[in-house]
This record gives C-alpha cells, structure tokens and sequence, in this order.
C-alpha cells in the first residue's frame, strides 16, 4: 500500500509542478506525437550532447494525464544516450496494455513525440532540412464511458 500512496504523491507532485514543460529555442530534434481524433498533441525538444541527451522538454495540447505523464517521461531521460531512450520509448508504448484504456493515448502521444523527435534527428543528421516529424497515435482519447 506503501507503494500505492508514493505513486499517487509523485502523480500528484507531476501534476501541480510539471518538469520540463517548456520549449527550446533551436533544438537539435523536434517531435510531434498527434491524436487526429480530437487534435491534442504533444511537442518534444531535444538538445543534446553528441547522441546523450542533454536536455528534453514538452509542450501540449491535451489534458492532465499527458502533461503528468511527459512530466515523468522527460525527467526519466535526461541524461541518458539516444538509443536508451529509444528504448525507454518503446518499452513505455509496449506497457501501455496495462494503462486504463481512457490514458493510453495520452501516454503513446508523449512516447511517439519523442520517436518522431529521433526520426527528425535523423533526418536533420542527414541534411534535410526539417523543423520537425510527427507522428499519429493508434489509439483515441474517447471511451465508452465518455460517450
């Protein structure tokens, strides 16, 4: 039960007092995670440090559930390589199962804006000229329930 009520305070911490939540002016790689069903979105930026990641922030268009939940997922990356945040992306979409079905999207908008970020790092890498890449989202926002 320990464990319970520490995940609803740090819930509750993310929420009240988002990290990162801001916009980097020139970032190496900017990604955009999009829901077409209802328009909410999410924009990562990267600066980095050769391939580790210096610094991650996140803006949003969407509701409470995704700005907690890019709050933890950039804190989570900090600092770590590319190809381990990589990672970390994919294992956190993979675990969405688990998640209730009204918060999954919220949750693959944020993972799939820092794979588009990786893809439009990629690019950029490469010489195309690319603001950003985006990415839609498989799953939607709206439920039975909210209907």
């Amino acid at each position: 039960m320990a464990d319970l009520e520490a995940l609803k305070d740090e819930y509750i911490d993310h929420m009240m007092h988002p990290r990162n939540y801001a916009k980097i002016e020139n970032p190496d790689a900017k990604g955009i995670g999009k829901n077409p069903q209802n328009n909410e979105m999410v924009e990562i930026y990267l600066s980095l440090d050769g391939d580790v990641i210096e610094k991650i922030t996140f803006m949003a268009i969407g509701c409470m559930d995704t700005i907690v939940t890019g709050s933890i997922f950039t804190d989570m990356l900090v600092g770590e390589s590319i190809q381990e945040g990589e990672s970390v992306a994919e294992e956190f979409i993979a675990n969405l199962v688990n998640v209730p079905e009204s918060q999954r999207a919220c949750g693959e908008m944020v993972a799939k804006a820092f794979l588009a970020a990786l893809v439009n790092l990629n690019h950029r890498r490469s010489g195309k000229e690319e603001d950003s890449y985006t990415l839609i989202i498989s799953e939607d926002c709206s439920t039975d329930e909210q209907k």
